[in-house]
């Protein structure tokens, strides 16, 4: 999220309640007169679009703390976009009836100058910290996020770097997707409007156009989360499941809606000139609907979910049309009521200081730890948060934007030498840690390990060689003796699809990845445990074409779940409740439909029994350690569940389907159980834990290629 141009600069214009009276009260020149015609009143500086941004940033901000209260605080982005694309349009306007034209290098300049300063002092103090101070998972993640950073094209970063949003250890630089959506709309923007006005249409055709394009896009945004996963090739097809989620919540297209709603209502809305826009009556009407429209985003920020399929269907496209309503009312002279509410000083001058209060306020809650609802930390991360921008906003942003340095730049400066210097200098930062940082994968480590497949675990009873000894070393003649290997499921499935130990590809010449991290076998519901946990399956959809992927061209998919399936899980109104013949029904429907779709694929498909997990608290864990996962009995229950399935497989004539057994050291062996050399947070495992179980599977997977 970004929060941007309250206006490019402060202008010197009345108000817009003088504008109008100064436009019905002037007289009217005549013919001969050498006189100009009066000016055009514009908008100017508008008190309560900033009291908006106030409103806005502070949802942002209980989101980004991670109240339960919040959950729907990212709506406060909406909020914003809706602003710029109604601001700047209005602007565009404005220099367009004075001169018939676009300044774009000028435009393009004030951007720069109000946007960079603060950008890059936020980018160069979290280098510095992530050099000295942070983890080797931060310190990697700002190497990642850097550059896409430094040239305004984050959000794709990590649409396109399969970085998801809303999952696993939250990057310092997360935050600025949204400040590179702003940046490309004013790229873009002003181009397509220079475009526009040259077609010379009516200005109202226009800005019906250009809200009948927000529509599109809100349609597109529909179609997308709603579609089913697989009809459709190419691109759209690319984002399933957590990856669609991403992309609807990260791209520019679909975020587009907002800042197209502004721009268009932009054209519409330009009470400032109509004769009539100081009735009282009007005022009345309107002071409520503002109001009301606030309250309304209020209520969708306590209540919404990220990862919920309803929030881009439709819920999101309402904020912004609430959006729109309240900046169309902040803007008109006739609420009073509502603009001086909007107008009070304190939300103003939090207004004006918003963007320095986003860009400072994220790092600065990851790096205090305030972004699990913790009061505490929040308020101690918010001190801290509004001092800087406190700083930035006396000392950096405000003398460049109008000061002698910012006067310097806009008039005499060429249009690239601070961006390319300070381009330059976060460059050379992000190359040093390229050179020094390596790439970091919590999933990924341990000491190295070799794999050896035990030959004599291959050998059949009275199977003999030709000279009639038995075969205790060798393979029996028509046996595998090796496949191709895909792994699926859960975060679990990922580890051990990534720590492959030396010499497996003797045996698997090809492991393929087809985990979804944060999902089992659930595409909607939670998960309820008896700490506090949030992991929302409905990011899950598709998992089964993942798993399907995987599939298509393996021998044999194993099949790596349970560590999301010793818990009760909530669905709107309804608990499927652990070890309960509706909870386990649940469980098993859901995971014969990825069976199924991996048997199309014409793979035979191994369930791997579930391991006796010993979770830890471990430093950049995705989760803390949960206490059902350490429950042997619940691990019983879901392995039963996997024994039972494969059964029914079987009892229903196909043989492709198997439960294969792990190593008893999980359980059996304390000094391995919980070391995390064999599993780094007591549940996935590392190279040598990895190794335990390929080496204990292995026989099991060839026969059952061999069929």
């Amino acid at each position: 999220m970004t929060l941007l141009d309250r206006a490019p600069e402060r202008h010197a214009t009345a108000p817009p309640e003088r504008h109008a009276a100064a436009a019905l009260d002037a007289p009217p020149v005549g013919r001969g007169l050498e006189a100009a015609p009066p000016a055009l009143p514009t908008m100017g500086y508008q008190p309560s679009l900033d009291g908006l941004r106030a409103l806005s940033v502070a949802i942002v901000l209980l989101y980004h703390a991670g109240f339960s209260w919040m959950h729907g605080g990212f709506f406060g982005v909406e909020v914003f976009f809706v602003v710029s694309g109604f601001l700047i349009t209005s602007l565009l306007l404005d220099e367009h009836d004075r001169s018939d034209r676009i300044a774009f290098g000028q435009f393009w300049k004030r951007r720069a100058r109000r946007l960079f300063p603060a950008l890059y002092a936020v980018l160069l103090a979290v280098a510095v910290w992530a050099a000295l101070a942070g983890s080797a998972e931060q310190q990697s993640q700002f190497r990642r996020d850097a550059v896409w950073s430094i040239f305004y094209v984050n959000n794709w970063g990590q649409i396109l770097g399969d970085v998801q949003y809303f999952a696993g250890e939250p990057p310092l630089l997360r935050h600025l997707w949204s400040l590179a959506v702003e940046e490309q709309w004013y790229l873009i923007w002003p181009l397509a409007f220079v475009a526009l006005m040259r077609v010379r249409l009516p200005r109202r055709t226009v800005g019906i156009a250009v809200v009948a394009a927000a529509f599109v896009v809100f349609l597109y945004m529909f179609w997308m989360q709603s579609r089913a996963p697989t009809p459709l090739g190419g691109p759209p097809s690319a984002f399933d499941g957590l990856d669609r989620t991403n992309y609807l919540y990260l791209s520019t297209v679909t975020r587009a809606g907002g800042l197209l709603l502004g721009a268009g209502a932009a054209f519409l809305w330009r009470p400032w000139r109509w004769r009539h826009a100081l009735d009282a009556p009007v005022g009345r009407l309107l002071d409520p609907i503002g109001a009301a429209a606030v309250a309304a985003i209020g209520c969708a920020a306590a209540v919404a979910s990220i990862t919920a399929g309803y929030v881009y269907q439709w819920l999101l496209p309402l904020v912004s049309i609430l959006s729109l309503v309240a900046v169309m009312v902040a803007v008109h002279p006739a609420a009073v009521g509502f603009r001086r509410m909007m107008g009070w000083t304190p939300l103003v001058e939090i207004g004006r200081r918003s963007y320095g209060l986003y860009l400072w306020s994220w790092p600065i809650f990851v790096i205090v730890g305030a972004t699990d609802g913790s009061v505490g930390a929040f308020a101690w991360a918010m001190v801290l948060t509004v001092a800087v921008a406190e700083a930035s906003y006396r000392f950096l942003e405000t003398p460049v934007r109008t000061g002698i340095v910012g006067r310097w730049w806009n008039d005499r400066a060429p249009i690239t030498s601070w961006p390319v210097a300070s381009g330059a200098l976060l460059i050379g930062v992000v190359v040093l840690f390229y050179a020094s940082v390596e790439q970091f994968n919590r999933f990924e480590g341990g000491d190295e390990a070799v794999f050896e497949l035990d030959a004599g675990a291959l050998s059949e009873p009275g199977v003999s060689d030709a000279s009639g000894a038995a075969a205790d070393t060798a393979a029996p003649v028509g046996l595998a003796t090796s496949a191709r290997l895909a792994i699926v499921g859960d975060s679990q499935a990922h580890a051990l699809a990534i720590n492959l130990p030396d010499h497996i590809d003797e045996v698997f010449p090809s492991v393929t990845n087809g985990s979804v991290d944060g999902c089992s076998v659930h595409d909607s519901g939670s998960v309820r445990s008896s700490v506090s946990i949030a992991n929302d399956f409905a990011i899950c959809e598709g998992w089964q074409d993942e798993w399907a992927d995987a599939a298509d061209g393996a021998d044999v998919a194993l099949v790596v779940v349970g560590a999301w399936d010793v818990f009760d899980i909530v669905d709107g109104d309804t608990t499927y409740g652990f070890a309960t013949p509706a909870g386990d029904a649940l469980f098993v429907a859901n995971l014969e439909s990825g069976i199924d779709a991996m048997l199309e694929e014409g793979t035979n498909v191994a369930l791997l029994e579930v391991a006796c997990m010993r979770p830890q608290d471990v430093e950049g864990a995705g989760v803390r350690a949960l206490p059902e996962r350490g429950d042997d009995a619940r691990v019983a229950h879901v392995n039963e569940l996997l024994r039972d399935v494969a059964a029914s497989y079987q009892a229903s004539g196909s043989d492709r389907v198997q439960f294969v057994e792990g190593p008893d050291d999980w359980c059996n062996d304390e000094s391995i159980a919980t070391d995390l050399g064999y599993r780094w947070d007591g549940v996935h495992v590392y190279r040598p834990g990895a190794n335990l179980i390929y080496t204990a599977v292995a026989p099991d997977l060839l026969r059952l290629v061999s069929g």
